[in-house]
């Protein structure tokens, strides 16, 4: 089994954008003595599960927003340790727009604050806090793929579900440690990033190409893992236990911490059952 990939590039290697627009959209994230998922539209924008217990960092969301419109935005703060989150946990979201991302001479035209928000003070034992609510956003293009071909997936038997994403993990995961290259296949896959991030065809060509090995990263084996599912039941993914990022990842050969994370993100045709690369 394997997936096709060029369903996604057929659809959008020539597509035509609504108007001649290029925003970015970002969400800058403060967090403190916590972990965090953070989600849009039911994708994923962040998760942090490191064992530092501060971090910021600014986090793009245009892959996350398929269309202009409302968009959802859910965030759930856990435990840095133990069972309760502390009383000096701390989250801080502010949303960022970028009015052009194809001047990048003039930083992009310039962030524009959207809002901020800053989580309450804990004042009880909580083991978790969640939030929910909703932003406006305005993109220059609509993508219907996923309701066009995608099968809920949280329909699935679980067994059979996890069976079949764990087989084209391991093929994905042999195809990097035997060092096997397809650029087609990169090619393929960074059609969307044509779309929601504005990618020209030869940017994607020239990133496509195979990477520098880093001699000091070893890929880790395929093992201790979950299912995860994104996209309201469409999209599938496996993460690893420990960090909760892709099951695909390295370490540094000599201290074993994390050094980098390959995430696939899977869907599955509901008229022919093949899988496609989100």
């Amino acid at each position: 089994m394997k997936t096709d990939n060029s369903l996604i590039a057929k659809e959008l290697r020539n597509y035509k954008f609504i108007n001649d627009s290029r925003p970015g959209y970002y969400l800058q994230v403060n967090n403190q003595n916590c972990h965090y998922d953070i989600r849009v539209n039911d994708l994923n924008a962040g998760r942090y599960f490191d064992p530092y217990a501060s971090y910021s960092v600014r986090r793009p969301l245009n892959l996350r927003i398929l269309e202009s419109g409302e968009q959802s935005l859910s965030v759930k703060v856990l435990p840095f340790n133990g069972d309760v989150l502390s009383k000096k946990a701390n989250l801080q979201l502010r949303l960022m727009m970028y009015p052009d991302m194809t001047d990048k001479e003039n930083d992009y035209g310039g962030s524009i604050t959207l809002w901020d928000w800053e989580m309450p003070a804990i004042e009880q034992d909580l083991p978790l806090f969640a939030m929910d609510t909703v932003f406006e956003a305005t993109v220059p293009y609509k993508l219907d793929i996923l309701d066009k071909y995608a099968l809920d997936l949280s329909k699935m038997d679980k067994e059979k579900l996890l069976a079949e994403v764990s087989q084209l993990f391991e093929l994905r995961h042999s195809l990097i440690k035997n060092d096997v290259h397809d650029e087609k296949f990169f090619i393929e896959n960074l059609q969307r990033f044509h779309v929601q991030v504005y990618y020209s065809q030869e940017r994607i060509k020239k990133i496509s190409k195979k990477p520098s090995g880093v001699p000091n990263e070893i890929l880790q084996p395929l093992e201790n893992y979950k299912l995860q599912l994104y996209g309201n039941g469409k999209i599938a993914t496996l993460l690893n236990t420990f960090d909760y990022d892709s099951a695909i990842w390295w370490a540094d050969k000599d201290t074993g911490k994390p050094t980098g994370w390959q995430p696939v993100y899977l869907f599955k045709n509901k008229d022919t059952g093949e899988w496609h690369v989100w």
